[in-house]
């Protein structure tokens, strides 16, 4: 159902904090016309836990208006709150998205049984789910043995698997039914080589139609074709985490004039040696590279 290069796309916003609704719709027709396979929204990548439920359902909505029919929309509803996670789920729906993408709720660390009831209520909505397991954001690791538990829930299509482990993900691949979907940009090819389906990636956000190349391909079984592509771009990869996402891919956009690089506390701008590596890779790449760009190389010496 969900395959291919899925970007998770960043949340722009203006100076004063508030939602940049022009650079959303400039950021999403651009993945319209790189054909991005899905637009992920309200992901980790987008701030999610600092958005309000209006923003987000502004968002959904901007993105349906846009791409409904054209690309998939995923609307990012997980919370830690079962309630507010339905609500949200079911308001996507009535928007029209195609699918959300439900995160183990975080902090409160469920128990699987917790975890199976939590999924159950958000499955009455009948929407596909993405099961979003990153244990590194959620502090829940789960088993194979949870997941194969997780099945018999029908609306559970698939698992964006960000644990890490390329061992794990090829007992998920193996022993479920779910859909795998890497969550990490530099495993992707690695775990399309396992069987994966595609991946949410955060470097999509910068290099949408080389991203979706590189999973046509693997998805093609050229992994060596593949993995030429990457390499011409894995130092670019590396350096969106050199921070913790999405604080690099941001400034990253904002040299390229895609949108501002504005956080939302208690994010913030990578630090000066950081946007130094982040420039100088962008440069070597000359990513049609912007006159705001220069300015900036020529403000930082």
């Amino acid at each position: 159902m969900f395959k291919g290069s899925m970007v998770a796309l960043v949340s722009p916003f203006k100076q004063d904090g508030s939602l940049d609704e022009d650079a959303l719709v400039n950021l999403i027709k651009g993945h319209l016309k790189a054909k991005t396979d899905a637009i992920v929204l309200s992901g980790t990548t987008a701030e999610s836990p600092t958005l309000t439920d209006t923003e987000k359902l502004k968002i959904f909505e901007i993105a349906t208006s846009l791409a409904k029919g054209k690309t998939k929309i995923i609307a990012g509803t997980g919370t830690y709150s079962t309630q507010k996670t339905k609500f949200l789920t079911k308001k996507a729906k009535e928007i029209g998205v195609d699918g959300v993408l439900v995160v183990i709720p975080y902090y409160n660390k469920p128990p699987i049984e917790g975890l199976i009831k939590h999924y159950e209520e958000i499955a009455k909505e009948d929407l596909p789910i993405i099961l979003y397991h990153h244990p590194g954001r959620t502090g829940t690791k789960l088993t194979i043995e949870d997941f194969i538990k997780l099945q018999k829930i029908d609306q559970i299509v698939a698992i964006k698997e960000a644990s890490g482990s390329l061992e794990f993900a090829k007992e998920l691949i193996d022993k479920t039914r779910f859909d795998v979907l890497s969550g990490d940009d530099p495993l992707t090819i690695d775990m399309l080589k396992l069987g994966a389906r595609g991946a949410v990636s955060v470097v999509a956000n910068i290099i949408p139609e080389k991203f979706k190349k590189i999973n046509d391909l693997c998805l093609c079984s050229k992994f060596e074709e593949a993995k030429i592509i990457y390499n011409q771009y894995k130092n670019l990869i590396n350096a969106m985490f050199l921070e913790t996402n999405p604080i690099c891919i941001k400034y990253a956009l904002s040299l390229l004039n895609k949108c501002e690089s504005n956080m939302r506390l208690p994010l913030i701008e990578p630090n000066e040696k950081n946007r130094e590596k982040i420039k100088a890779e962008l440069k070597k790449l000359s990513l049609n590279l912007k006159i705001k760009f220069f300015k900036n190389l020529w403000k930082s010496g």
